[in-house]
């Protein structure tokens, strides 16, 4: 019920309906290792609101709870006398008012001892939220938060209670019903004024259901820490092309869509939010672990970016199933565009005449300007709409970004011929996700198809009875002959495995054989961003990797992190690349 409606029963019928929450639902990984857990923690609990009385009794109390420290004593009362206010003027004085949570047993203990000096206060035991793997996946599992007034006034949350602990974000908020549970009651009989009089009903709460996801904790714990280092070698070669800011990865199962890890740099832990709830967080704590560079609270890798180069596979795809250039077709690929000489290759030399593999393998621009050139922007936009870009996933995350599929009315006003040359290399209005980039390599992994990614694989009940299952869902199929694949496959191959392709010294020595594309955006920043899609083994594929670097300068540079990524998923002992080259 919402907040209006408990508050009249209170004072039209002389009692009191208050909720009482059973734990939220856990969260488990695919092998069934926790995520996030509900604990039973001590909390100090009013149950006499009158405000004389919590006067006289709160100074030595604050200072109990607050284990010595004056400032958070100051806190603590502060709060107490506040909400006693509220309770008054909102005739809620009847409910219990949380005034700690968190205690220590030491706490505790001396509570029981001077439990006389404090009528009206008792300890009880509540569920607390925990994340036992710190900031590991925090970002895809989110964390929880005291319900805003603005989550109550909406539809989803409608029936909430104004006490209730709520999702904020990530799967938390995604599957907020699920992991809730069946709120439960106790009416208390209250006098005219609102005093509490007696228990009169009491039903119980029940469990929410728990959620397997599809993520390894394993894989997702090598990908943050394969990012992480990945962006701390980039600041370290000086370079002033690169100013790593932010940084995501993801791996899925190219068979199903599943996500099996979704990292990113920087990230937060979660448990910083139920510290808020409970002993409480610090302006310093919070500066230095959320208000940083980067913006760690957002999840990246369902916000949009320009893919550069990543794009080129699917525009070469185009190009040769609408038949404006053929399979084996060259173009030549100089440091300029022969149309237009103000279009450059990434490339200082002459590549020479290449085909589309070749192109692919050493990312020649000329080649995709000319299938631009060819085929238009809304040629284009008409054929990549089939990979799922310029809209959303259907990830099982809230707040994912469609991304922008550019056509020349999405231009508008600033529409000039030129504008296909930048879409056609996967720069200017061009927006794709990290995710997308992820669904589109393994959509070519599959030669066409295309799963709809998820996190969540089974949801089961507090018994353990299983309330769903997730099935794989095609969401769409991209058509193109089989010389089209073929020559996709084989440029995705050489950019990895011949000497001229972008990634050949990052994969040259790697023991089984990956298909690779890199890219680098330039989007009107002091700095170029830098991606790497991937997916292996090339002959029967399994995992597909996308990385993005905002600021990575170089997408040969987080080449890197897709190798370790796939070394930790296929069991092999990689001590990394020797050498990493600087290109597209």
């Amino acid at each position: 019920m919402e907040a209006a409606v408990w508050t009249s029963r209170a004072i039209a019928q002389n009692y009191i309906e208050l909720p009482s929450f059973g734990p939220r639902g856990a969260i488990y990984d695919r092998d069934g290792r926790p995520l996030a857990t509900s604990e039973p923690v001590y909390a100090a609990l009013l149950y006499d609101q009158d405000p004389d009385h919590v006067a006289a009794i709160l100074p030595e109390l604050s200072k109990l709870l607050a284990e010595g420290d004056p400032v958070l004593a100051e806190g603590i009362s502060e709060y107490v006398t506040e909400r006693v206010r509220l309770h008054q003027k909102w005739g809620r004085q009847a409910e219990d008012l949380v005034i700690r949570s968190g205690l220590s047993h030491e706490t505790v203990a001396e509570f029981i001892e001077r439990q006389h000096e404090f009528p009206g206060v008792t300890i009880v035991t509540q569920s607390v939220r925990r994340y036992p793997n710190g900031k590991v996946a925090g970002n895809v599992i989110g964390y929880v938060q005291p319900i805003s007034e603005e989550q109550l006034e909406s539809e989803q949350f409608k029936g909430y209670h104004p006490d209730s602990v709520v999702g904020k974000d990530g799967i938390e908020l995604a599957y907020e019903a699920v992991l809730q549970g069946r709120t439960g009651k106790r009416v208390k009989a209250v006098d005219p004024a609102g005093r509490p009089l007696g228990l009169v009903e009491e039903v119980d709460p029940e469990p929410g259901y728990d959620l397997t996801l599809t993520l390894d904790l394993d894989l997702q714990r090598a990908a943050e820490q394969a990012l992480a280092g990945n962006v701390e070698w980039i600041k370290a070669q000086n370079d002033p092309e690169a100013q790593p800011i932010r940084a995501s990865l993801i791996a899925l199962d190219v068979k199903t869509g599943a996500v099996l890890a979704m990292a990113q740099v920087p990230s937060y832990d979660p448990n910083l939010f139920i510290k808020a709830m409970t002993v409480g967080l610090s302006a310093q704590e919070y500066n230095e672990s959320v208000n940083i560079p980067g913006s760690p609270l957002i999840n990246w890798s369902i916000q949009g970016f320009a893919p550069g180069s990543t794009y080129k596979m699917g525009v070469g795809l185009a190009g040769v199933s609408t038949g404006v250039i053929g399979p084996y077709e060259t173009v030549h690929c100089n440091t300029t565009y022969f149309r237009d000489p103000t279009r450059k290759n990434w490339y200082p030399v002459d590549q020479g005449h290449l085909a589309l593999d070749m192109a692919l393998a050493q990312s020649c621009n000329p080649y995709f300007y000319e299938i631009g050139h060819r085929l238009g922007i809304d040629g284009l936009a008409e054929y990549l709409t089939q990979f799922g870009f310029g809209q959303r996933t259907g990830i099982d995350l809230p707040f994912e970004d469609p991304g922008l599929l550019p056509t020349q009315a999405s231009y508008g006003d600033r529409w000039q011929p030129g504008h296909v040359y930048s879409v056609a290399i996967g720069q200017g209005d061009v927006l794709v996700t990290p995710l997308q980039l992820a669904v589109y390599a393994s959509t070519i992994a599959n030669r066409g198809v295309r799963y709809e990614p998820y996190l969540v694989e089974e949801i089961r009940s507090s018994t353990g009875e299983v309330v769903r299952r997730h099935e794989p869902v095609v969401a769409g199929t991209v058509e193109a002959p089989e010389e089209a694949w073929r020559q996709v496959f084989e440029g995705m191959r050489k950019g990895g495995a011949h000497p001229l392709g972008t990634a050949y010294w990052v994969f040259q020595d790697f023991p089984i054989p990956v298909a690779v594309k890199t890219g680098s955006a330039e989007t009107g920043k002091a700095y170029a961003d830098a991606i790497t899609v991937a997916f292996a083994p090339i002959d029967d594929p399994q995992i597909a990797v996308a990385v993005f670097v905002e600021g990575g300068a170089h997408g040969s540079w987080v080449a890197p992190s897709a190798r370790a990524v796939f070394a930790a998923y296929f069991g092999i002992e990689d001590k990394g690349p020797a050498r990493i080259n600087k290109a597209d």
